[in-house]
């Protein structure tokens, strides 16, 4: 099980911890990457505490209007933007240069397998679209789609958006046929169609 030491800013929650973490994980070699909003700051805390359950008895995840969410996520980000660690002031949400410090100590004192853990997390999540996103968590984890508002136009979409994340080599064929809801037979055939001139 993935954890982070324990003499690592004790003063520190280890959600609060996480979310230094992530927004610190390098991305195509490039540390403090932003993250590209909420919603992908929510998910992407999600799946990473589906790896650590102390963290997510932590986090407390309810299923809302767009699926997982966390008031503790939320608060952390609130919090640390006031006190000038995280800025959000272009969207995304970003490290300053006091968060980025900070973040810097954290990640020097983790282990190799959080620090791959968190890392393939943002690279797999960071860059997808929006809907992307929320389609790979309501197929991925079902139970966080049972309240969302916008679920049926989601699954709509799935077949586009599956094919989408495959051409991007952002999941397997067997997982982007899992994303929409066919088998592999049917969707690798059905993809070639539309890609025929």
């Amino acid at each position: 099980m993935t954890s982070l030491s324990e003499n690592v800013h004790d003063r520190l929650e280890q959600s609060e911890q996480f979310f230094f973490l992530l927004l610190y994980a390098p991305v195509c070699g490039r540390t403090s990457e932003p993250i590209r909003g909420k919603t992908w700051l929510q998910k992407q805390m999600y799946a990473i505490s589906r790896n650590i359950p102390l963290l997510r008895n932590e986090m407390a995840y309810d299923n809302f209007r767009y699926g997982s969410f966390s008031e503790t996520v939320e608060e952390i980000k609130d919090q640390y933007q006031i006190s000038k660690y995280v800025d959000t002031s272009k969207g995304t949400i970003r490290l300053t240069p006091k968060g980025e410090k900070l973040a810097s100590q954290i990640w020097q004192v983790v282990t190799l397998e959080t620090k791959k853990l968190v890392q393939d997390i943002k690279e797999e999540f960071n860059d997808m679209t929006e809907n992307e996103l929320l389609l790979f968590m309501y197929v991925t984890y079902p139970e966080t789609a049972e309240n969302s508002d916008v679920k049926v136009r989601i699954l709509k979409e799935r077949f586009p958006l599956s094919v989408s994340l495959l051409r991007r080599g952002k999941v397997s064929l067997q997982k982007a046929a899992e994303l929409a809801g066919m088998n592999i037979i049917d969707f690798t055939h059905k993809a070639k169609a539309i890609t025929k001139p």
